[in-house]
């Protein structure tokens, strides 16, 4: 009879082991903390376990513990395969479902999440492979033994891939056909024909509807949000067997209960689509900003009411970038909804997605919603115009008594942000106003925007600095120099001391090598600071471009003594060689573009005065950089994100509006350039008239301002994106200065 001897133990190692778990550790450790989940999920808990582990093995080996590194490497090795094989699975079933669920951008965004599992094994699969050999009975600890485990757990992951997929896909169920949407858009239109009553009011603050039954495909649901003759804005939930039921039913509402002249929204619910938690890393993604509303316990909210109630924007994965949102957060969704209590932590389970057609109507007609938004101007010469002074309307309406722009206001709950002075977006606006700005309420508006600069100077001698409060950046003096430069002509003369003085500070902010310090230093009377701050340095250099083109006619008034020509133009000489040259050096300056768009600027004011071929290569390689993250109509499946820049990936994350001004105001400038050099600019056009077309359409107008508290004061105006309704005013700045500019190189 023959003995089976057991295999010797294996020697286990000590430094080398050391350093691979430290250096593991340190990435499981930053991954839990940075990367986009919020604390206490799966995915959280997951890798801040594996780097605990395996900064306890590290410690183990380098002590020369044994016993304790045989428990602390077999534990790490266990979990270590338990969450390859978990979150792997994850992994992999939201890639097939994303690359079902967007069929033109799914596959790259798939691809992604598989290149995020194969690094994901790397780092999973040989520790544990490594510690099984090293820790695990002889019985189970062989190559083949390890291998034969792996291989049973791969394919029954691969095997039920298809069912995660299928489970995660639950394609929503069809309800009804496009005959009845026109239908009740008729009806609407009837209603329109009534004697209004009383002062038109919108449906802010409608809340949700509330449905008495269930919705399944064999019933029909319209939510109607509407005024009541005699009280407030209100929604109803009108649910009906068949499409003569539901006309009936409208028809009594629109002639009983709503107020004639005042605003109605229909959403007829097309499809339904229940939802429950699978794939942690897709549930934030299952409702889609514009497209897709939600109920719960029978109350609903259309996709209009989620997006301006901001709950696109309130889930926070990354606390240290509070601006960065992803996907929708399912408890401001439950608020909103005014679910109980006890529906509270459920995640996504328990909801009702829902797809809706919708129709608004108002004094204006009857206008289908697309993204929640109704239909903008042509894109052409008059739609052009028609969006430049709706903006500048919004930028006049926004001016305080002082000559302040309020900074900030909520379209839903008319709520203003009526924030302390901040200098840089105070210029910022008046600049574009003079850009671009028309009528006789202009120059009263320019005087008064220019003079809220008077309070904050401070002197020093015989130049000047501006604060706000918070110390003397180059910014808050750069860029109110070239609004007051920039708006000389139609302002007057009155402001000429100020520009001396703020001329004569910029003096003595520029570095040797014609950079610029980002701080003035009070008390030396001279630049300060290592770093660069983002936008002032394109934004001196442009004041420094006007300055030059008007010294001839600043010469014998209030701003003297101002710099001798040569010096000025040495000075520009070296601040264009710097930020065309060493500035961002190749080869990889493509990737390390910030916001240069103040460079741009620069550079196209400077094409008649001082150019500079490294400093408009400058901007026409940034330009070239940015737009590789805007879409196309080949990168997502809707129309109306075409032209947006945003992360990428259009359907997953709503184009920035802001983000995508700023990039058409550097568009704008690198084509200017790019004539001036006898280039051919035929696809940079084809490019901006994407790009201008869809700021047409985010801007806030009569027709899409069927739930605003205050319409009047919305209208022009520009919010972030489509999910986050809040205004800013230099948000509608930078829109108004890409669509003007755009349409004199368009038209």
């Amino acid at each position: 009879m023959r003995l089976r001897m057991s295999a010797p133990p294996l020697p286990l190692p000590r430094v080398s082991l050391a350093l691979t778990c430290l250096g593991h550790a340190a990435f499981f450790g930053w991954a839990g903390a940075a990367l986009p989940w919020r604390s206490g999920t799966t995915f959280a808990l997951s890798v801040t376990l594996l780097s605990v582990l395996h900064l306890a093995t590290a410690v183990t080996a380098l002590l020369r513990r044994p016993a304790w590194l045989t428990w602390s490497w077999r534990a790490l090795s266990v979990v270590s395969i338990l969450v390859f094989v978990i979150m792997g699975w994850s992994m992999a079933a939201a890639a097939l479902y994303v690359s079902k669920l967007y069929l033109r951008l799914g596959p790259s965004v798939a691809d992604g999440i598989v290149a995020a599992a194969i690094i994901l094994a790397l780092l999973t699969l040989p520790v544990a492979i490594w510690g099984a050999r090293h820790t695990w009975p002889s019985r189970v600890r062989s190559l083949r033994h390890v291998g034969l485990g792996t291989s049973l757990l791969g394919g029954l992951c691969v095997l039920s891939l298809p069912l995660a997929s299928s489970a995660a896909q639950a394609q929503p169920v069809h309800i009804v056909d496009a005959r009845l949407s026109s239908e009740l858009s008729r009806l609407l239109e009837a209603h329109l024909q009534q004697e209004p009553v009383g002062r038109p009011r919108s449906v802010a603050g409608a809340g949700a509807a509330v449905c008495k039954k269930e919705l399944t495909p064999e019933r029909l649901t319209l939510l109607v949000a509407f005024v009541r003759r005699k009280g407030g804005p209100t929604s109803q939930c009108l649910q009906a067997s068949n499409p003569y039921q539901l006309r009936r039913q409208l028809k009594r509402l629109l002639s009983q209960k709503a107020r004639p002249g005042s605003t109605v929204v229909l959403d007829l619910v097309t499809a339904v689509k229940p939802l429950s938690s699978s794939v942690p890393l897709l549930d934030a993604l299952e409702v889609r900003p514009g497209l897709d509303g939600v109920c719960e316990g029978g109350h609903c909210l259309p996709a209009w009411q989620l997006t301006l109630t901001d709950v696109f924007s309130d889930n926070h994965p990354i606390q240290s970038l509070p601006d960065v949102s992803y996907g929708f957060a399912s408890e401001a969704v439950r608020h909103a909804l005014d679910s109980p209590p006890e529906r509270a932590g459920r995640g996504i389970d328990g909801f009702l997605r829902i797809e809706t057609e919708s129709f608004s109507a108002d004094a204006t007609g009857v206008h289908r919603l697309t993204r929640t938004r109704a239909t903008p101007p042509a894109l052409g010469p008059s739609g052009i115009a028609e969006a430049v002074t709706a903006a500048q309307q919004y930028i006049i309406g926004a001016q305080e008594a002082d000559g302040t722009f309020r900074y900030a206001l909520d379209p839903v709950t008319g709520k203003e942000d009526k924030a302390t002075l901040n200098l840089p977006r105070q210029a910022g606006t008046t600049y574009a106003l003079c850009e671009l700005g028309r009528g006789h309420q202009l120059k009263d508006t320019v005087q008064r925007a220019l003079g809220a600069f008077g309070p904050t100077e401070e002197k020093f001698g015989e130049l000047s600095a501006l604060s706000d409060g918070s110390g003397f950046g180059l910014g808050k003096s750069a860029l109110p120099l070239l609004a007051l430069l920039r708006c000389r002509q139609l302002a007057g003369s009155g402001n000429d001391p100020l520009i001396g003085q703020l001329s004569r500070l910029l003096l003595t902010m520029q570095r040797d090598d014609g950079s610029f310090y980002p701080a003035f230093d009070a008390a030396t009377k001279r630049g300060t600071g290592q770093h660069e701050i983002l936008y002032a340095a394109g934004q001196a250099v442009l004041a420094l471009v006007l300055l030059e083109q008007q010294l001839e006619s600043l010469k014998g008034s209030a701003a003297e003594p101002l710099p001798a020509a040569s010096k000025l133009k040495g000075m520009l000489d070296r601040a264009m060689g710097y930020y065309g040259g060493p500035y961002w050096a190749k080869p990889l300056r493509d990737f390390y573009f910030f916001e240069e768009g103040w460079h741009c600027l620069a550079a196209r004011h400077a094409l008649t005065s001082h150019r500079n071929d490294g400093y408009e290569q400058l901007c026409i390689d940034y330009v070239a950089s940015r737009v590789r993250w805007m879409a196309r109509p080949g990168d997502t499946s809707d129309p109306n994100f075409v032209g947006g820049l945003g992360f990428g990936a259009a359907d997953l994350f709503p184009p920035r509006n802001t983000a995508t001004a700023g990039m058409g105001e550097a568009l704008n400038a690198a084509i200017a350039i790019k004539l001036k050099r006898g280039l051919n600019v035929d696809a940079d056009k084809a490019l901006l008239r994407d790009l201008v077309g869809f700021l047409l359409r985010a801007q806030w107008s009569e027709a899409s301002c069927y739930a605003c508290r205050r319409p009047r004061a919305v209208i022009g105006g520009f919010s972030q994106q489509l999910a986050s309704p809040g205004i800013r005013i230099d948000y509608v700045q930078h829109a108004m200065a890409a669509i003007g500019h755009g349409g004199e190189l368009l038209f």
